[in-house]
């Protein structure tokens, strides 16, 4: 690997990573800005601004590399992000809890049971029927392009049963409070406020809200460009599937902010906010993205990606079964998120292996 290359990711990684944390910043302000009610903040374009990263680079992949890889690409990152936060970042979520359960004060996950459960089943749902449309046969193109339509209304009725959905327990009064501690000020009046007093970091104005969003989101596309770039040439530099290295580095790219939250809400006994952070972006991923690609590729997942697809459905598979069969009083053991979250590790064994024995 050159300088050159490491250069790319490294440039990538830093626009991806730091435009989203400023972008979703950015967005949870524009709706302050235009009275949105906090449910639509929290619920709407929190999860829009989180879930753009994710998006663009599958979007830019495709559309915008001009490659014979550019479809590999935009699968694999498609494919990553849901995996690894059904596998990996479970799995961190319950290590964390675990290794720090007297500091907490239990051995087990607060969560809604409810909630948690009716985010998981979208996501089996909708992921499972993204799967089956990977394995159709070349002839039946047309069916899986008519069938490509239904996750997109399928995301719209996840947001309408997420929004109407009264909020009156215990857990969600908790989540609520959770949300509203996790909102900061905007990220560029923090900073031009030691060169302008008169910009107020919790009372920002409209102008400066919408610049930090458009630069940001500017940000996150130039990020996903070179991120494309350097997958492309790194694995045709190793002789690898293109698809397989965007399949493992396109999550780390995207998801980290999302875990880093999860990680720390644990850490500090937010746990409802923690679990539903994560449930609630594989509803995303199960959907918006895999639209674009069975819409826009031929949307053949190769060995890896169906590997990824099939853990990445059993580790939501156990966690629904735990959360319906053990989750007494909303406590939640966290062996049911170390368990589907272990068989990250297996297929990481899995890919070793099959490289090494090429």
């Amino acid at each position: 690997m050159s300088v050159h290359d490491i250069a790319l990711i490294v440039g990538a990684f830093v626009l991806i990573l730091v435009g989203a944390e400023i972008f979703t910043n950015g967005v949870e302000w524009l709706g302050v800005k235009l009275n949105m009610s906090e449910g639509a903040t929290g619920s709407i374009l929190a999860a829009i601004g989180t879930a753009t990263p994710e998006t663009l680079i599958p979007v830019v992949a495709i559309l915008f590399t001009q490659s014979a890889d550019a479809d590999e690409i935009g699968v694999g990152a498609i494919l990553g992000a849901p995996f690894m936060l059904g596998t990996l970042v479970m799995l961190l979520i319950g290590l964390t809890a675990y290794l720090l359960r007297e500091r907490r004060g239990r051995d087990t996950l607060n969560v809604d049971a409810a909630h948690a459960g009716r985010d998981l089943s979208f996501f089996l749902v909708f992921y499972a029927l993204a799967l089956a449309l990977a394995v159709l046969p070349a002839d039946l193109g047309g069916l899986k392009r008519i069938v490509g339509w239904v996750f997109l209304p399928g995301y719209l009725l996840y947001v309408y049963l997420v929004l109407r959905t009264p909020r009156h327990t215990r857990e969600d009064i908790e989540e609520e409070a959770e949300e509203r501690e996790a909102f900061d000020e905007l990220t560029f009046a923090t900073y031009l406020r030691r060169w302008s007093p008169s910009i107020v970091a919790d009372r920002p104005p409209f102008w400066l809200v919408l610049a930090q969003t458009l630069i940001a989101f500017g940000a996150i596309v130039l990020g996903a460009k070179l991120f494309a770039d350097f997958v492309e040439d790194f694995a045709h530099a190793m002789g690898w599937s293109t698809l397989l290295v965007a399949l493992v580095l396109a999550p780390l790219a995207t998801e980290l902010p999302e875990a880093a939250n999860s990680l720390v809400w644990t850490k500090d006994g937010k746990d409802v906010i923690a679990l539903g952070n994560v449930a609630g972006a594989m509803v995303f991923q199960s959907t918006i993205p895999v639209t674009i690609g069975v819409l826009l590729t031929p949307w053949q997942l190769g060995p890896f990606g169906t590997v990824a697809a099939v853990f990445a459905l059993l580790s939501g598979a156990l966690i629904w079964l735990q959360l319906r069969l053990r989750a007494r009083e909303n406590a939640l053991p966290l062996s049911a998120l170390m368990l589907g979250g272990s068989l990250y590790v297996v297929f990481l064994g899995y890919v070793l292996a099959t490289l090494l024995l090429a």
